[in-house]
């Protein structure tokens, strides 16, 4: 399963989603969807905004987890 994640990120940098949006130039509410998962897809563009404002890599804002077999 693919990670994002946007809010551990955000939590250290005492940053909101709204300072993102201000930051990024990535919309409020794309980021708000992007952060609670329920985006289908996500534009390179943005995740280079994203993280170029957080300067960060998108190995950094993407992660992986094997899903455990229930």
């Amino acid at each position: 399963m693919i990670n994002f994640n946007l809010r551990s990120l955000l939590i250290p940098r005492k940053m909101t989603i709204q300072n993102l949006a201000d930051a990024s130039g990535v919309g409020y509410w794309t980021l708000v969807h992007m952060s609670q998962l329920t985006y289908k897809s996500i534009k390179f563009q943005d995740v280079q905004k994203i993280c170029d404002a957080l300067d960060i890599t998108p190995n950094e804002l993407f992660g992986y987890k094997e899903r455990v077999a229930q």
